[in-house]
């Protein structure tokens, strides 16, 4: 398949949390310059980058705080002293969060994880959607979880529902410019340090999913194949199906 990625410029939100790196690689792959964020310089970072760049294409980093409103009206800035646009956005801001009770859930706690994944997310579109309409091309691809469809604690399946809703509105809203948006909602997948768990009968694929098969999906939602594909949430968690 040709993407149609080559050249074009791709900002990752949180590139070196869970699907990040992977999905910074898949891009990179395709040929596609990188703008990786994080919410503060760290090693991993760099590592990525490094990683990034010895695929042969431009690669930038920069820091922003998806709890601070004044560092995401920064990106703008930002874009434009790196990349100089974004083609495509690849929101990827879930914070990991322990599940609670609904009665033991903390105002701190609902508003970290509101602030940071919803919040954040809408906020970083507003940024980046202006220049993909003066393009008349773009795409916003949205890293989200299971828990607005399997239930889980409260908190979580509320931010995660709301995510789906926002990446309707803005496949609604923005249809006629030729952007498209996507959620994955991407659960079971490997993560450092957990245990695989054994065969289960309601799951089609009785394996924990790759990082980077997560990361394929994105790369084609971002393609020029994709661009009759909006507003949906696509559940990749290898066939498991909920009571």
């Amino acid at each position: 398949m040709n993407t149609g990625l080559q050249g074009k410029n791709v900002m990752v939100i949180e590139s070196v949390r869970n699907f990040g790196k992977p999905t910074a690689m898949a891009f990179a792959t395709e040929g596609a310059n990188l703008l990786l964020v994080s919410n503060g310089p760290n090693e991993a970072l760099e590592e990525t980058a490094q990683a990034v760049a010895e695929l042969g294409v431009k690669v930038a980093t920069g820091t922003c705080d998806a709890e601070d409103e004044s560092q995401i009206r920064s990106l703008s800035k930002l874009v434009s002293d790196t990349l100089g646009h974004v083609d495509v956005l690849v929101n990827n801001g879930l914070v990991p969060q322990t599940p609670q009770s609904l009665l033991d859930i903390s105002f701190d706690s609902w508003k970290r994880k509101i602030q940071t994944e919803v919040r954040g997310a809408l906020f970083i579109c507003q940024e980046v959607l202006p220049g993909m309409v003066e393009r008349k091309w773009g795409r916003v691809i949205t890293y989200g979880g299971l828990a607005a469809f399997q239930g889980e604690d409260a908190i979580s399946a509320t931010s995660e529902l709301a995510i789906v809703g926002l990446t309707r509105g803005i496949a609604r809203e923005y249809g006629p410019h030729n952007i498209t948006a996507n959620c994955i909602c991407a659960g079971g997948f490997e993560e450092p340090g957990v245990i695989p768990f054994p065969p289960n009968e309601r799951q089609a694929v009785p394996r924990w999913g790759k990082p980077e098969e997560a990361a394929s999906l994105a790369v084609y939602l971002a393609s020029e194949d994709s661009g009759y594909l909006t507003g949906q949430c696509l559940l990749a968690n290898g066939g498991k199906y909920y009571l």
